[in-house]
């Protein structure tokens, strides 16, 4: 008998200790704390064992095989209960969440990492020109006090560099609720679809670990009122519901069918996370930069002319057509980036 318990303990500890392991680190979302922390509250009763107890005059179960003739008299029945199916779903139930964190990290950095690299690219640009816009709006001041402009061309120098300033600060605020790169974005679509596949995996074997009930109890059963010889007991319990013969293949069903749903992106939570609809935005977004891109040449071809011609009303038109460029060459520095990231993206990606 102490052997017995001392093996039910030790596999006890042991699928504790399994289950501990896995990713400590917390999100900065809190999305893996949360279902993490839910997946270990509902494993806990999962792997504790159950105390259980009855003291009385207790009457024997009506199926008793060997029934006691001499059932009178108080009795004490306790133990321990421990289910070997518990420790299987518990288990599964926490692989479940850190898969469940992996999907949700690969989807952060499809539609979140992918948009901050760009931003980052274009608050870059303007943070840089935001330098030469304050000469130039020191200049321009210093000009209307030498009566050498007129107040309405330093009104709209003002309100130029004053835009500047709401691009580069609306720029750092969508950053600012947006995940930070944590690492190359290469294969990051095909991560997701591997951790969301995972994810079915384990339910299909949470939904197939339901129709078992195994269990092992060890206890005492004595009557207080005279000795017992052998009041201890053992018992291994095991039940099978036989729906589980048609389990496989309704699993395999759920299991295309995710994928496919997954992939079409149709689900609503992985909607951003699709092949084709990245492949969508990769061939929208290399037209429009490809404009983008033709309009900052003529834009620099115009102010390398104004340069050499000089002349305060050249000098004037000069500056207009530089904050102009400034925008356009923002656009296209979010433009490149953001073609870049979506394109590592899609590496591990069947076409």
């Amino acid at each position: 008998m102490r052997t017995f318990i001392t093996t039910l303990t030790l596999l006890y500890l042991g699928s504790i200790a399994h289950a501990e392991t896995g990713n400590d680190a917390p999100e900065a979302d809190g999305y893996c704390d949360y279902v993490e922390g839910v997946a270990g509250a509902q494993s806990a009763t999962l792997f504790a064992p159950t105390v259980f107890g009855q003291f009385g005059l207790i009457e024997q179960a009506a199926g008793t095989v060997n029934p006691d003739t001499q059932s009178g008299g108080l009795r004490l029945i306790t133990g321990v209960r421990v289910s070997l199916d518990g420790i299987y779903k518990g288990l599964a139930t926490r692989d479940r969440a850190r898969a469940d964190c992996r999907r949700h990290t690969a989807l952060e950095r499809v539609r979140g990492e992918t948009v901050y690299a760009a931003l980052d690219a274009r608050a870059q640009v303007l943070d840089k020109a935001l330098t030469d816009a304050e000469k130039i709006l020191a200049q321009t001041s210093s000009d209307l006090d030498a009566r050498r402009t007129t107040a309405q061309e330093a009104t709209a120098t003002r309100l130029r560099v004053e835009e500047l300033r709401q691009i580069a600060t609306q720029t750092r605020r969508e950053m600012s609720l947006l995940p930070r790169p944590s690492g190359p974005l290469g294969g990051a679509l095909g991560a997701f679809q591997r951790a969301d596949d995972d994810v079915e995996r384990i339910e299909g074997k949470l939904r197939r670990a339901s129709a078992f009930d195994v269990s092992v109890r060890v206890g005492l059963d004595s009557f207080l009122d005279r000795s017992n010889p052998s009041p201890y007991f053992a018992v291994v319990a095991v039940g099978i519901n036989l729906g589980t013969l048609w389990q496989g293949a309704a699993n395999a069903r759920a299991a295309a069918g995710r994928q496919r749903l997954v992939r079409s992106g149709r689900d609503p939570v992985a909607a951003d996370a699709s092949a084709d609809r990245v492949r969508a935005l990769i061939e929208a977004e290399t037209q429009r930069a490809e404009e983008v891109s033709a309009l900052e040449g003529d834009l620099a071809k115009q102010l390398q002319t104004l340069e050499r011609l000089g002349g305060e009303d050249s000098k004037r038109y000069r500056q207009t057509v530089w904050f102009e460029w400034i925008k356009i060459k923002a656009e296209q520095a979010y433009l490149t980036t953001h073609l870049r990231a979506l394109r590592d993206i899609l590496g591990g990606v069947e076409p």
